[in-house]
């Protein structure tokens, strides 16, 4: 049978997991239908796979950001 859980008052999201923070972006709507696409093929949320192209950008970016720093 379903658990008894407390519902939640309407309009409220539990809380993120520890370490975890809601971070709200506007995309473009297709990008938006494809990434979900892509995660569900994936057998990954939505935001697992943000979070890895996030910290692969960031990565690559690294080098640039530090160049700058020094002509500077």
């Amino acid at each position: 049978m379903a658990e008894n859980k407390k519902a939640l008052p309407k309009g409220r999201r539990p809380a993120p997991a520890p370490g975890k923070r809601y971070f709200l972006a506007t995309m473009d709507e297709v990008l938006i239908k494809d990434l979900k696409v892509a995660a569900i093929e994936e057998d990954k949320s939505a935001s697992e796979c943000l979070e890895k192209a996030t910290r692969e950008w960031l990565a690559r970016r690294q080098p640039k950001a530090r160049e700058k720093t020094k002509k500077d």
